[in-house]
């Protein structure tokens, strides 16, 4: 702990002598001589002062700017995420029992926060039978949940068309099952309150604020149910901006986590970009899509990034375009609100980390090197290029042109 200075005596108390006489301190102007306590005996000399005697108290030097109260932060974010599918047999888990599947893309998901879609229910007792009797069925038993945490995820959006595949028990217990091992749930529906909301995630001096959405269910939703945050895409800025503009204020930065899309496009429709730009403008620092389990391109408008898709991160399908996934990643550097500035974190590079979904010994997430790094960063320059964006790679990994917090407005 720093101790204080011993304060000065005032300049009075030094010309106070004898013991009879009592000492008292005069207010005066800065810059004013004080009264001497007696006069000088008239045959000595009243001695001179000196010019450095008569200067002014030099003027303190300014005090050094306060240090930046939030240093920056780094966000990475994959696709779908799934456990196992029901076949006409029974259930298929896909990691064996004892197997961490994220262990090998360790490295590349790496951050302050790690967010994905996790596209499947998770109940305290999985059904031998999917109890929808659809052909693309999921869910899985609460171990899958200590996987994620093992791995270091913050959050995943719950907010998809898999949400409903166990049922109105699966929407109940997959939340309470994630937070149980530390996991936000993002986009859980709800009985009552707000289902478009904002939610928040505070991390390393960050208020995070993410809006799960879907724009796809697989089933009408029953008056009785819980309630997602469903709309149609065409719908998302005139219901969602004013939940954005609302959370502004009181968030560093603002994610709107969307499932949406045609499976297996190539590129995003025009309307997803319309209101992808629309949200940026509306306020959010990112858009970050999925449900097509493919690969799409990554851009950027106004201060905003927008990721149409991260593919297929855990999952069954080990083939052609669908096994090509990656991490993104995201540094933000604080910007503190001053006038003229905006109050919006800076977004300070992006970096995209290819991987792809490896067959041995069982599915699972692996960094793509060499032939298949080519492959991978081939579709991302291409479809990224086509939005216009130029992606050049640093590596193994691509870099996103355009971005530096150097130089921006503080």
């Amino acid at each position: 702990m720093l101790r204080a200075r011993p304060r000065p005596w005032p300049l009075l108390a030094l010309a106070c002598v004898g013991l009879a006489l009592a000492c008292s301190s005069t207010s005066r102007e800065p810059g004013a001589r004080p009264q001497a306590a007696a006069e000088a005996p008239a045959n000595q000399a009243t001695p001179a002062v000196s010019p450095v005697e008569q200067a002014a108290p030099a003027t303190p030097a300014p005090a050094p700017p306060p240090a930046p109260s939030r240093q920056a932060i780094e966000l990475t974010f994959v696709g779908d995420v799934i456990y196992g599918r029901y076949r006409p047999d029974g259930y298929d888990p896909i990691p064996d029992p004892g197997e961490r599947p994220f262990d090998e893309i360790a490295a590349q998901l790496k951050a302050d926060v790690i967010v994905g879609n996790l596209e499947t229910p998770v109940v305290r007792e999985l059904p031998v039978k999917s109890p929808i009797g659809s052909r693309y069925s999921f869910g899985a038993p609460p171990e899958m949940a200590k996987i994620l945490a093992d791995a270091g995820f913050t959050a995943v959006s719950l907010a998809n068309n898999h949400y409903f595949d166990q049922r109105q028990k699966g929407q109940r217990e997959t939340p309470a099952i994630l937070r149980e091992h530390g996991i936000v749930p993002l986009g859980a529906s709800v009985e009552e309150g707000d289902v478009f909301r904002v939610e928040s995630v505070e991390k390393a001096g960050w208020r995070l604020g993410f809006l799960a959405i879907t724009a796809r269910v697989n089933a009408p939703q029953r008056d009785d149910a819980p309630k997602v945050p469903y709309l149609f895409t065409r719908d998302f800025t005139e219901t969602l901006a004013p939940v954005l503009t609302a959370a502004r204020a009181d968030h560093d930065a603002l994610i709107v986590v969307v499932h949406w899309g045609d499976e297996y496009a190539d590129a995003p429709a025009r309307v997803q970009r319309n209101e992808a730009h629309a949200l940026i403008d509306a306020g959010a620092d990112m858009v970050i899509g999925h449900h097509p389990h493919v690969l799409q391109g990554i851009e950027r408008h106004g201060e905003g990034l927008v990721a149409y898709s991260l593919g297929n991160f855990l999952f069954e399908n080990t083939t052609a375009i669908p096994r090509l996934t990656g991490v993104l990643r995201v540094r933000l550097e604080p910007r503190e609100a001053r006038e003229g500035a905006s109050s919006r974190a800076c977004v300070d590079a992006v970096i995209f980390h290819p991987a792809y979904i490896k067959r041995t010994p069982t599915k699972h997430p692996a960094p793509a090197t060499d032939a298949m790094g080519k492959i991978v960063r081939g579709r991302m320059v291409k479809l990224s290029g086509e939005l216009g964006s130029e992606l050049t790679q640093a590596g193994e990994d691509l870099r996103m042109a355009g971005w530096s917090c150097a130089g921006a407005p503080q």
